[in-house]
């Protein structure tokens, strides 16, 4: 890389600085997370006449060692529209190639602004003229109105064939229910797959049940799509399908999404 350097601990308030000169909310989540042990790990900071101007890096789920998540990328209002964004992002996308990388995801708001109109506009053009490709969009996810855009960029060759593998017996149930992070109204389920059976119908309408009471808009959950029994459970419980994150756990293994409005 020659224009990041890893982060450090001393830089988290410039780099707080540089995220709130375009997003005050994502600057304070930004800033609690960098602030956990470990929290800056894999993620890069660019610097011009020795002032950070720029963050970038990304995260791994679970499980997932070839897939990452592209985590906070701003560029300090005083440097934006000058192709440091695309500097940035070129490196790092460089970088996981170099050390392996299968997948790249990243999550775009479509929120419009009144004075300032659509302010990822601009992020989202970035992406795809690297190469990203659009694989899901949830409708009213963050807010009523305010859709999220779920881009892919695949960092090695092109997947082969791959066996698909049905399970029709992964023992999966619910273990929580909670309001997504940076949504208002848009909930989840925690689920663990070391269960005896399966969750049924009943276990579903319990969740959803709790996710009613707390006053959710939404319910967003996402299996590995060769949980089979998983889908045909949701969806007879009414939840809808509503899009694939192709080969995301490992290739010819997609994440499928489901979606059930309230």
């Amino acid at each position: 890389m020659n224009h990041l350097r890893e982060m450090q601990p001393e830089d988290i308030r410039p780099v707080f600085e540089v995220i709130e000169s375009q997003d005050d909310e994502d600057a304070e989540e930004a800033l609690e997370s960098y602030q956990e042990i470990g929290g800056t790990m894999d993620n890069f900071v660019m610097e011009v006449n020795d002032r950070v101007i720029g963050v970038t890096g990304y995260q791994t789920p679970p499980a997932c060692d070839e897939t990452h998540w592209l985590s906070w990328t701003y560029v300090h209002d005083d440097y934006a529209n000058q192709g440091n964004g695309r500097l940035m992002l070129t490196e790092l996308i460089q970088h996981l190639k170099d050390k392996g990388g299968r997948m790249l995801f990243v999550k775009v708001s479509d929120y419009v602004d009144e004075e300032e109109g659509a302010i990822y506009a601009a992020a989202l053009h970035l992406y795809k003229s690297l190469g990203f490709k659009e694989e899901i969009i949830h409708k009213d996810y963050y807010d009523e109105g305010e859709s999220q855009t779920i881009l892919s960029l695949r960092l090695n060759s092109e997947a082969t064939d791959a066996q698909l593998i049905a399970d029709e017996n992964c023992p999966v149930q619910f273990n929580a229910v909670y309001e997504i992070g940076d949504t208002d109204g848009a909930y989840s389920f925690g689920w663990h797959d070391e269960a005896d059976k399966v969750f049924t119908s009943k276990d579903v309408s319990i969740g959803i049940q709790q996710a009613r009471k707390d006053e959710a808009r939404a319910i967003f959950l996402s299996f590995p799509h060769n949980y089979s029994k998983v889908r045909e459970t949701l969806i007879a419980s009414g939840f809808k399908q509503s899009g694939i994150l192709t080969d995301y756990f490992e290739d010819g293994v997609h994440e499928e999404h489901f979606t059930y409005t309230l």
